[in-house]
């Protein structure tokens, strides 16, 4: 596989201003979580060099992301809240952390410990173990 390193994710977005506007206009918690929260467990995804941080990362297991696409599962770069503590021993912000939407979902269902979703160049791919 190529190195991803140089390319720069996406740009059909919106910018972040427009981004930052939309989510600070919003006043109820995002699915359950209070938005510091899920600011705290952003900060936690990988950043891709090249890519603007606050918003484009990818997960633990590789999958692209977009920080306005939380609890998006309409869309290839959604992203959810996985909460890990049974398994990793860990409570409170230690036990959570980013990962693209299919991830979570299969996280949850399968237990699975390997990528399912993870980047293939500017586009998220489905891989099969």
């Amino acid at each position: 596989m190529k190195c991803l390193e140089a390319e720069k994710a996406p740009s059909y977005y919106p910018s972040l201003a427009t981004m930052s506007e939309s989510l600070s206009n919003e006043s109820t918690p995002c699915g359950g979580y209070e938005r510091e929260v899920v600011e705290r467990v952003w900060q936690l995804a990988q950043i891709v060099p090249g890519n603007d941080p606050q918003v484009w990362r990818k997960d633990e297991l590789g999958a692209w992301i977009h920080r306005r696409d939380y609890r998006q599962r309409h869309s290839e770069f959604g992203w959810e809240i996985a909460e890990a503590g049974y398994r990793m021993r860990a409570c409170g912000m230690e036990s959570l952390r980013p990962m693209q939407w299919q991830n979570h979902v299969d996280y949850l269902v399968a237990a699975r410990h390997q990528a399912v979703i993870s980047a293939d160049g500017l586009r998220n791919v489905r891989r099969l173990f």
